[in-house]
């Protein structure tokens, strides 16, 4: 039986990391898919993206002031080890606990004795753990999935994964890196809702590089052209006044006042809903989701959710979003002044190839085509495909390659 081992000091088990989310379940995905086949090993400690993210932990507290170093959970076929810490924060990770963390990875590789490694991470602990693991002969795969790593050349990995062929496409044309498309991991059962209530056009985290300024301007459009349609924005990283005070129009000649125009009380049509860890119950409400992502978006989850959920998308064609669409929706070009700008308003002539994308998908029935694309993302589906990438990995049978001196002493 082949095996794998994920190693980062990064917490899977954390609800607010995307990554994290889409690595655990990947891990899950590949162990049942490659069930007799493929054992999965997972060592982490307790460092998470946002305190939110702690949610599955309900003793964390206690845990990481309890004596007890090390902590084992089994989480479907996927075998965790925690290594403890005394904060949630990467920047708060003492050098005493990451030699701790650190020999725990080299005792786990003497039992467990790994075929492959996996993880992610650009901090120092994550960088030697690879190398130690690049020197022993166990090829190493990082996972990538945004467009970030700006900076990295990927010297000490086999191969860099990611899910969109977008996003190999951007690390490549740019930085001359070969990076392999595996596909998305989403979970139907936790973001599809069992019954449906549409009434809202939704958008998902309201701040500037999301495209809050195409939103503002399609919903004081549609004040005028679309009167009995209600939107949503639904707060995470940046609350919808914030957004709209940051929002300007191109006039140096202005007033701050008048440069900065939009306020929450011109948007009688927008009901604003907070942070919600069951995003169910966002889709439930919603019959078209906006993403007029004005960055670059490595996949853009939200918009493949949806679909799952049979609601159309109207997005911007940044980096995966066309993928994660595909056709249960539309996708547009964003305003070029947008995308160098993003705190600037565009005009309705700017967007209205967006009014009339949106005008189009609430008046079509997009069922079918979110069910085709909807199929298309099946995490079974995604595994399928990462397990035949590693596949070649796997076959180096690592533990039988060179032999290597430490101390004087050979050993493999």
């Amino acid at each position: 039986m082949k095996k794998i081992l994920w190693v980062s000091p990064y917490s899977l088990h954390d609800t607010s990391s995307g990554a994290a989310v889409q690595c655990r379940l990947m891990l899950q995905k590949l162990a049942e898919y490659a069930k007799g086949e493929l054992e999965i090993m997972a060592l982490g400690s307790f460092i998470f993206d946002n305190p939110r993210g702690t949610s599955l932990f309900t003793d964390l507290k206690e845990k990481l002031a309890g004596k007890e170093q090390f902590f084992n959970l089994k989480d479907g076929l996927v075998s965790y080890v925690y290594v403890k810490n005394h904060s949630t924060f990467i920047d708060n990770h003492t050098g005493g606990e990451q030699r701790l963390f650190f020999s725990k990875f080299l005792d786990t590789l003497k039992l467990f004795k790994p075929d492959l490694i996996m993880g992610y991470g650009g901090d120092m602990l994550s960088m030697t753990m690879r190398s130690e693991a690049k020197r022993r002969g166990i090829p190493v795969v990082y996972t990538l999935w945004n467009g970030n790593h700006k900076g990295f050349t990927f010297p000490d990995c086999d191969m860099v994964l990611t899910d969109s062929r977008g996003n190999a496409a951007f690390y490549a044309n740019n930085f001359g890196i070969n990076v392999q498309a595996g596909g998305i991991f989403i979970d139907p059962k936790h973001v599809v809702s069992p019954k449906l209530n549409p009434k809202y056009i939704t958008m998902i985290n309201p701040v500037a590089e999301k495209g809050v300024g195409i939103f503002a301007r399609l919903a004081l459009m549609a004040q005028k052209e679309m009167p009995e349609q209600k939107f949503l924005v639904v707060e995470s990283r940046g609350s919808f006044a914030e957004g709209l005070a940051k929002l300007h129009v191109i006039n140096d000649t202005k007033t701050p006042k008048e440069t900065h125009p939009l306020v929450p009380k011109m948007f009688p049509n927008v009901d604003v809903a907070q942070h919600t860890s069951d995003i169910k119950q966002v889709y439930a409400i919603t019959k078209a989701l906006l993403v007029p992502s004005l960055w670059f978006e490595g996949w853009g989850r939200v918009a493949t959710e949806a679909i799952m959920n049979g609601v159309p998308v109207v997005a911007s064609k940044s980096g995966g979003l066309p993928e994660a669409v595909s056709e249960g929706g539309i996708c547009l070009d964003a305003p070029a002044a947008s995308k160098s700008d993003y705190n600037y308003i565009p005009t309705e002539a700017e967007v209205r190839p967006w009014m009339d994308a949106l005008k189009k998908v609430l008046s079509e029935d997009y069922s079918a085509n979110c069910a085709k694309a909807a199929a298309r993302h099946q995490p079974e589906i995604s595994a399928k495909r990462v397990y035949e990438l590693l596949k070649p990995l796997l076959d180096r049978a690592a533990s039988t390659q060179a032999q290597f001196l430490r101390g004087g002493m050979l050993f493999k």
